[in-house]
């Protein structure tokens, strides 16, 4: 039986070589969730790339293979790439991708003027308001040329459908290509964090507390899981360390404002809204008011900030 093998990397995801059409692994991939890909001419487990290894899926898909009779071997590499790299290869996974989806809905789209033009020429050689002479040694091309005629704009107005909806995958796939919005960032940089906090306590152990009272004390990880679990942390302070550059970067390009000065009494735009004075520093939130609404918004989503003493201050 032929011998397959499923190798892991964060660039390239999970992949296994080693099958063939026909050999009989495709069932135990499908029931493993895995997909094949005509670009990668092989199967994937989908989402893999740039991630860990999903241990349990790859023993799960290897057993499954060893009881349908293949030998199977697993090379694992959980070495992540640098954030920056990362990123690169998004944008340009996602501009070719755009690319592509252009190229197509242009071929759909001169498909369906191709299948448009001959309907209408079939139309214009029958006189305006002929019906087809039942009997007539004519019929059987009138009906002929009726099915081609409908077939035609079928054809056509299915091309241009198909078109158009692959002109707004491009489009969605060109949205991945434009510089990540301040929100997005801010959001990522939250989600990171409390990623690197989670990972720090499981790796260095914590206290549980209830009210003032110490309830129970748990143990770090030791040996493999340790190592694991400062591999992870390491990760993490690379992304964040990388995030944290990219929203310096839109703060010093007018995008978005440094808030971290910003006190009660201080006022603000929201989204290039009117002014609204601060009336409370929350963690991530701001509680403004103006005139007798008062609401809560992120600090991310502040667009321009001035001091309770700056001399634009007339409020």
């Amino acid at each position: 039986m032929t011998a397959l093998t499923i190798t892991h990397t964060h660039p390239e995801g999970t992949l296994i070589s080693g099958t063939a059409r026909g050999d009989g692994s495709a069932p135990a991939l499908k029931a493993n969730r895995w997909r094949w890909s005509r670009n990668l001419g092989a199967w994937y487990i989908p989402r893999s790339r740039d991630h860990h290894a999903r241990d349990w899926q790859i023993r799960a898909t290897a057993e499954a293979l060893r009881e349908a009779g293949f030998e199977v071997e697993v090379e694992v590499d959980n070495t992540p790439r640098a954030t920056a790299d990362v990123q690169a290869d998004k944008v340009a996974r996602a501009a070719a991708r755009a690319e592509a989806l252009d190229a197509k809905s242009e071929r759909l789209e001169a498909t369906s003027e191709a299948r448009h033009a001959a309907a209408h020429q079939i139309a214009d050689a029958i006189p305006f308001g002929q019906p087809i002479l039942v009997g007539h040694h004519s019929e059987r091309r009138a009906r002929r040329d009726a099915e081609r005629i409908h077939s035609n704009m079928r054809a056509a107005i299915d091309a241009d459908a198909a078109a158009r909806e692959t002109s707004r995958r491009a489009e969605s796939a060109r949205a991945n290509t434009r510089p990540e919005s301040p929100a997005t960032t801010a959001n990522r940089l939250d989600k990171l964090r409390a990623d690197l906090r989670r990972i720090q306590r499981h790796r260095d152990g914590y206290t549980v507390v209830q009210g003032r009272t110490v309830v129970a004390e748990v143990t770090g990880a030791t040996g493999d899981q340790h190592d694991r679990y400062a591999a992870e942390a390491a990760h993490l302070e690379e992304q964040i360390a990388y995030w944290e550059q990219v929203r310096e970067q839109q703060i010093a390009d007018g995008r978005t404002v440094d808030t971290s000065t910003a006190r009660a009494g201080d006022l603000v735009q929201v989204h290039g809204s009117g002014w609204w004075r601060i009336k409370r520093v929350n963690p991530k939130t701001f509680t403004v008011t103006s005139g007798h609404s008062e609401v809560r918004v992120p600090h991310h989503n502040v667009t321009a900030l001035r001091t309770a003493d700056s001399p634009q201050n007339d409020r």
